[in-house]
């Protein structure tokens, strides 16, 4: 093997290399291409064999470590030596391993013996000796053919034949004669014949296809290629399905979808759109307001039928099942509908009660007017009723109950009650007393009186209205208690001993009757009068009155589930003067901590000569005191449902309720505001009232569905033709259940008369009240 051998180079104005070795002859520097890399550049086989070195980098390279070598496991390897090569220049080896008579391989490797470049599968005849394969041109692809030998220079050209000019644009490129250049090749045609593509072609990557942007900022349209066309511009299709919009399209926005305008002008319909329809325009229910006074019937707003003011009846095959038609007033809401009673019970109440088979045979009552629940008067002297505020008026405003008791004339008014009612006396007018009182209640719409009537459970307290707090009620049963007096001790435990029982569901109790701190001290007195302390102080216990309560003894009441009656114009009548509003329980205040309250006229005397008269005052106050704090649907609830739960009846009395007993009563109002009606309503718009299914009261039209005996008695009530069932079946000279109105009134004026002439007292308080005193006319 003859010795290796270096030849090197170097271009003017370069420091190529730092000769760390004596076998280096010289390095030379060429222009290079980007990226550092050692490669292979040119190589001649045989025994005078070399193998050039080229950095095709843009930076130095260190050679220290390198060798290079033919075939693994060929000629032995040799060390390229401490050499660091520069960008672009040239580094030759001796190097004899490189056979010329068979496939062999050139390599080269790094320090660590990874290699980093080769040349292989070459075939090299003895003809080729003298002549070197190489890359055209320096550090580029390798020559199809031999070519010159040029170590430590730019390589020479092939002998002749194709090349690669490495210009992916061109093909068919040659060595060129004389300047050994690589060229004369044809452009590349790049057409691909899709007018969808714009055709370029690139050095590096040859023919590129790009789809031409097609967009003509148009939203209404979608833009896409097209071989043949280039562009398609496909209008958008904006169309959702929906009839109920319109579609549209905006080149800025796209597609709009507008809801179509439905409403046909008609106040009786109810537009909506309908995306299968465009618009419905359903009717609404008959008698909706539709403006003007008007109504909606059968889709059309006309105006209201021309309604006769008074009830009608309309078929009447059997009394005991009745049908009413009207406008159904319950706590939360009302509807046009209808209300079936069967005997003493309400088996329907709906819209249409047209699909229950018992409807059959029901009379029928067309009301003309609204359909209401019995009121419940939650607290009555019913034995005073006979008397009202001209009877007795206390002569100052006083700051508790204990006080105004004391005046004469009071006291002498006491004197004839309890004559009257046989309280000591040789009398017997107690059930006329009562049936004054209860009849009194009826002709307002009240069908149920916590009248604390005495003595108790007599059977003409039932006849009427229902004297509640009594056994002969109508109800089967009587689990109340009353006291008009703060009990004792006994009185107290006895009453706690019947609540722990179940045997008394609802005391009702005076406490805090007065503006002054003795009533106000009594709710505290009633938690300590009994030996358990506060079992008074219970959800069963119903505080009438409560006007000197504050906030801390609502806060107590309300803490144990009390209930609480109100009686505002008695209120104002003995702790007021008559004219302060605000002497009267706090009910805003009340309500705010979920006290339940009633509201009831405690008696004629200074009271409210009704139910009716009461909700009215009731209004004042709130109006004038609180600043109308009570809606008119709340002083309704008050009136009804609050007072039968504060009564421990509000499973079975107090609104319009299927399985609820049919104390029904109908008054004339406006249909779309029935609660405020009720507020402006007398005995005169009372149309029918009902107790327990049985017709005692009404319009004279329908005065067929009283017991035909012993009788109803026409009555005049204000200018309004009425009648009255006031005598009942099986009456007996003790029960009195066969007494007639005029019969009742006939004897107590005689008795009433007949006791002021005794001269018992300096006062005479005939004749009694009148059973309603009627407003004055208008000028």
């Amino acid at each position: 093997m003859k010795p290796w051998w270096v030849v090197v180079v170097v271009a003017a104005g370069c420091d190529a290399v730092e000769p760390e070795d004596d076998n280096l002859d010289g390095l030379v520097t060429q222009a290079v291409t980007a990226g550092p890399r050692i490669v292979i550049n040119e190589f001649m086989p045989g025994t005078s064999g070399k193998i050039e070195l080229y950095n095709a980098g843009d930076a130095p390279a260190s050679l220290a470590g390198w060798q290079v070598d033919d075939i693994a496991g060929g000629y032995a390897p040799k060390s390229v030596g401490s050499v660091t090569l520069a960008p672009g220049a040239y580094f030759s080896i001796g190097y004899a391993g490189v056979n010329t008579a068979s496939v062999d391989e050139v390599r080269v490797l790094d320090a660590s013996g990874v290699v980093q470049d080769t040349h292989s599968n070459f075939y090299a005849g003895s003809s080729l000796l003298g002549l070197c394969f190489g890359r055209l041109p320096d550090g580029g692809a390798w020559a199809a053919q031999a070519m010159a030998c040029s170590p430590g220079a730019t390589n020479g050209c092939a002998a002749s034949g194709a090349c690669d000019d490495g210009n992916a644009c061109t093909t068919g490129e040659t060595i060129q004669s004389g300047s050994c250049a690589c060229g004369g090749g044809a452009t590349v045609s790049c057409d691909d014949g899709n007018a969808g593509t714009t055709d370029s072609c690139s050095a590096q990557t040859g023919c590129a296809h790009t789809p031409v942007n097609c967009d003509d900022a148009n939203a209404c349209t979608t833009d896409a290629p097209d071989a043949v066309l280039g562009c398609t511009h496909a209008a958008v299709s904006c169309d959702d399905g929906d009839a109920s919009t319109t579609d549209a399209c905006d080149a800025i926005n796209g597609c709009a979808h507008t809801p179509i305008a439905c409403d046909d002008g008609n106040a009786c319909t109810a537009d909506a759109p309908d995306p299968a329809k465009g618009c419905t325009h359903a009717p609404l229910v008959d008698g909706t307001p539709c403006g003007n006074g008007d109504a909606c019937r059968a889709g059309t707003c006309t105006a209201p039928p021309t309604a006769p003011d008074h009830a009608e009846l309309l078929a009447m095959p059997r009394r005991d099942k009745v049908l009413l038609q009207g406008t159904v007033v319950l706590p939360d809401s009302f509807f046009e509908g209808e209300v079936l009673i069967e005997g003493d019970t309400i088996t329907c109440v709906a819209p249409s009660c047209a699909s229950v088979a018992q409807v059959i045979d029901a009379a029928v009552v067309r009301t003309n007017g609204l359909i209401l629940p019995g009121l419940v008067d939650a607290h009555n002297h019913i034995l005073f009723d006979i008397f009202d505020e001209t009877h007795w008026s206390p002569i100052k405003a006083y700051g508790n109950h204990n006080q105004w008791t004391a005046e004469a004339k009071y006291k002498a008014l006491v004197d004839t009650k309890q004559y009257l009612n046989g309280e000591g006396s040789p009398a017997n007018y107690g059930c006329e007393m009562d049936k004054y009182g209860e009849l009194k209640a009826l002709i307002a719409g009240t069908t149920s009186v916590q009248g604390s009537a005495n003595p108790g459970n007599k059977a003409c307290y039932g006849s009427l209205a229902r004297t509640i707090d009594q056994s002969p009620n109508g109800l089967g049963f009587d689990h109340m208690q009353t006291a008009s007096l703060f009990p004792n001790t006994s009185a107290a435990n006895g009453v706690c001993a019947n609540i722990a029982s179940n045997e008394t569901t609802a005391y009702v109790i005076h406490v805090g009757e007065g503006v002054d701190a003795t009533a106000r001290a009594e709710l505290g007195k009633l938690g300590t009068i009994s030996t358990t302390p506060q079992c008074l102080l219970a959800p069963q216990t119903t505080v009438i009155h409560g006007t000197a309560f504050g906030d801390a003894e609502l806060t107590t009441m309300a803490s144990h589930g009390m209930n609480l009656v109100w009686s505002p114009r008695s209120n104002v009548f003995l702790y007021g003067g008559g004219t302060d509003l605000t002497k009267t329980a706090n009910i805003p205040l009340a309500l705010s901590k979920g006290i339940n309250v009633a509201l009831a006229p405690d008696w004629s005397i200074g009271g409210s000569q009704n139910m009716l008269d009461e909700l009215r005052f009731a209004d004042v106050v709130d109006n004038a005191a609180w600043g109308d704090q009570l809606s008119p649907q709340r002083l309704f609830q008050m009136a009804t449902i609050n007072a039968a739960r504060a009564l421990g009846l509000g499973a079975v009395l107090g609104s319009l309720e299927v399985g609820k007993k049919a104390d029904v009563m109908v008054i004339a109002g406006d249909a779309a505001d029935p609660y405020a009606s009720l507020l402006r309503a007398t005995p005169r718009d009372v149309r029918l009232v009902m107790v327990g299914g049985a017709t005692l009261y009404g319009d004279s039209a329908v005065s067929a569905l009283g017991a035909p005996a012993p009788g109803c008695e026409a009555l005049d009530i204000c200018g309004g033709a009425k009648f009255a069932c006031v005598a009942q079946a099986g009456g007996t000279a003790t029960n009195k259940l066969g007494q007639s109105f005029a019969e009742i009134r006939s004897s107590l004026d005689a008795g009433l008369a007949a006791y002021d002439a005794m001269d018992l007292s300096p006062y005479n308080f005939a004749p009694i009240t009148p059973l309603v005193r009627c407003p004055a006319a208008a000028p």
